[in-house]
Order: structure tokens, then sequence, then C-alpha cells
């Protein structure tokens, strides 16, 4: 086959990337013919060195880096050259043995690209590591208000409520870009299947997609080889990994960890670096690091938190964790709820509760207690792993239904609507 895959960026930022371009790696080792298509730099130096994978990257800026042009505003809307250029590189394949595969497109490429593949007659689906596909701020979560949020998307209550992280101005200008894509292009109609990346995405997905839409619940890869377990008894830290975001919930951990006076350790980095500083002097703060490098910090854990207070859609840190032997301390409502199970390979405490985050944390004292859950997580993970090789099959066994028009999926979109 020959897989076309569209991304926003040519580097790193966060789990959504590196599943796009595992992925693109991956297919590619398979002898299938890989195009990545980007918008802004510097290209991953695994990415240059992968035989059968072509990177094509514009240029063009991440548009939180032009916030205040009226030039990066439009383009935000409807980025014209993405399009352009990608129809350009679409006249080489056959839509007969072609799958055209969206990742991350909001920052830089906009809809532009998938209504681009889709009038030039491509299977085109798209992974759900967010819902921008649906929902303006593509999360389902009032920010200001750190609630999730039940109304309709691109409703009055929708286009009223001032959920953005940011200016009211921001949800406007996002509200009249999700109106272009799915009410005058009408993306969401038209794609071919969606990936939801856990049973909790595609329920949430499944509330403003169109009743007749195909999702397959496909799990994201972890990149992470078989090792000895941690032995987490010896360890001491509390480990959070990921953007420095309000969002995020590391505040929850600092407090916690403050209040307890334990280690805590901060692999990443935002705008919440300073305050956290603030909150919890003695944490430590590596910085952003390499994937390699993440594995070794975990090494150092005796358990990860995992305290987000947005709905994330997966949570691939958490199960890198559980690979390594280390139980997960995860919030309660968010997708790794799905494989943390309470007292067995970890803890779940009540959403954005930093006094039930301190009660499950000091449970952890007892290292016979963190030492077999330890052990239960490193068991239960390795008895059915997140690998690359089973991401491959599955994914390629998706892309040959989309390719057959297969209208069988195990997932059903229910007619839902509330707000």
């Amino acid at each position: 086959m020959n897989i076309v895959i569209l991304n926003d960026a040519a580097y790193i930022r966060g789990g959504g990337d590196r599943v796009a371009f595992d992925s693109a790696i991956a297919l590619a080792s398979s002898g299938h013919r890989v195009i990545l298509f980007t918008a802004f730099s510097p290209v991953a130096t695994e990415l240059q060195s992968c035989a059968g994978l072509t990177v094509i990257c514009l240029g063009t800026p991440w548009l939180r880096e032009e916030q205040r042009s009226w030039r990066a505003a439009f383009r935000g809307m409807w980025n014209w050259k993405a399009a352009g250029r990608l129809r350009e590189v679409l006249t080489e394949f056959d839509p007969r043995d072609t799958v055209v595969h969206a990742h991350l497109y909001s920052s830089a490429l906009t809809a532009s690209v998938l209504h681009a593949s889709i009038r030039a007659g491509f299977v085109t689906v798209l992974t759900l590591h967010d819902y921008f596909i649906t929902c303006p701020n593509g999360s389902y979560f009032v920010f200001p208000q750190a609630q999730a949020c039940e109304r309709r998307a691109l409703s009055l209550s929708c286009l009223s409520c001032h959920c953005d992280s940011r200016k009211r101005v921001h949800k406007v200008w996002r509200f009249a870009r999700t109106w272009l894509q799915n009410r005058i292009a009408q993306v969401p109609r038209r794609l071919s299947a969606y990936i939801a990346v856990s049973q909790i995405c595609a329920k949430r997905a499944c509330r403003d997609l169109p009743a007749t839409a195909r999702i397959e619940v496909i799990s994201d890869m972890v990149a992470i080889e078989r090792q000895p377990p941690v032995d987490v008894a010896r360890n001491r830290a509390f480990v959070f990994t990921g953007r420095l975001e309000t969002y995020k919930g590391p505040q929850l951990l600092a407090q916690a960890a403050a209040r307890l006076r334990v280690p805590a350790i901060f692999c990443g980095t935002g705008p919440l670096e300073a305050e956290l500083r603030r909150i919890y002097p003695e944490a430590v703060f590596t910085g952003w690091v390499q994937p390699a490098e993440i594995v070794r910090e975990l090494g150092r854990a005796r358990a990860l938190v995992f305290p987000s207070i947005f709905g994330e859609t997966f949570g691939l840190s958490a199960a890198e964790a559980l690979a390594r032997g280390i139980p997960v301390v995860a919030s309660r409502g968010t997708a790794p709820e799905e494989f943390v199970h309470h007292g067995r390979n970890g803890l779940l405490f009540t959403h954005n509760s930093v006094d039930d985050l301190v009660v499950q944390m000091a449970s952890l004292a007892d290292d016979e207690v963190v030492s077999r859950m330890g052990a239960t997580a490193y068991q239960d993970y390795w008895e059915k792993p997140l690998t690359t090789d089973a991401h491959l099959v599955q994914l390629e066994a998706f892309y040959r239904s989309v390719l057959d028009r297969g209208r069988t999926s195990n997932t059903q979109c229910p007619r839902t609507a509330t707000g």
C-alpha cells in the first residue's frame, strides 16, 4: 500500500506526534511506501534515516508562534497552501491502493488538507488524538472552570460558553473555524473512517460525529523495549511526564508532594514551571527530554502520577510506566482508567482533588504494597503489550478494510446530544 500520513509537526511535541512517527517508520520498514506530510520543522532525526519514508515539510509556522498576526489567523482557518501542496503530492498515487491518514492537523495544516484528500477521491482516515474534528477547543473541556463540557458542539450553548484556555476571542475564532470545517466543508461526514485510541475516546467522539461514522478502536503503540521491572520499593520519587500546563494537572502533584514532603520529579517544560517551583521548591525539573531519557527517568520512580484534569484520549505516559513495572496514580475519568485498576496495578483518585491524591500517594509509603502493585503492573502489561508490531497488524488490517469500503466496525456512534 501507499500511505500518506498528515501531521502538523515534523518533530515530537507530544504523544500524538510520537504515534504518527512510530507508525510511519513501522509502515515504511514493512515495505509500504510512506509519505509523511508536515507543516513545521525541524524534522526529527529518526525520520531522516528511514528507508522507504519520505518527509515533506512545508515550513509553515506553528499558529501558537504567530498569535498576533491576522495573516496567521486566516491561514489557521483554512491553509490553502497546504491543501494545494497535498493535491500535488497525491497526483503521484492511485486512490485504489492509497490511504491518507491524518493524525494532528489543527496547529497548522488545518482541515483544508482533509478536504483536499477527500475531493481527490482518496480514502481519508483520522486518528482521534484530540476532538478538533467536532469540538472547537478540541477537548470537550471548559478550561477556566476546569470542568468537562457536556454541550453539543457548535450549538448556541457552545458558542456562548467561554471554554478556551486563553481569551474569549480565541473561542470565537475556534468556533468559526470548526463551523467552516463541519458545516461548510462537511469534513466529518465525508471522512472514510476514524481511529479512536481508547474506548473512552470513541464514546466521547460519538457525541457529535455523524451517526453513520465508522470508528475503530486501535490503542496507541507504546514504543518501549522490555526491560527488567523497576525496583520501585527502593525509589522515593513520584514522577510526572508531559507538558507543564494547568490542564495536565502537574500542580496537583506539586501540592500533594509538598504536603507529604516526598520527592517529586517533573519531566517536561511549559508555562506552569515557575508556579510549580514556587509550590514545591524541592521538586526536580528535568526540562524537555527525549523519549529514551524519559524511560531512564522512570527508573527513579516509586510511582507515576497521571493527574490530568481534562479528558485525555489515551495516556501514553501511564502505559509506559506500567511497562516498566511502575504503579500509576491516575485521575478518575481519564483514559488510563481503562487499564489502571485501583489497588491492583495502581491507584485512582478523585478528579481534580489534591486531598484524595494525598491519600492515595500516602498509601504507597508501604514498600510491600508498592512492590506488589509494581510486579502486577509489569506482569499484566507484558501479557498483552501494546507493541509496535501489534499496532501495525491492526493498522494494516484497518487500511485494507477501508480500501475495500468495509462497513463493519467495533464501535457504533449513537445519536446523542446535550446542551
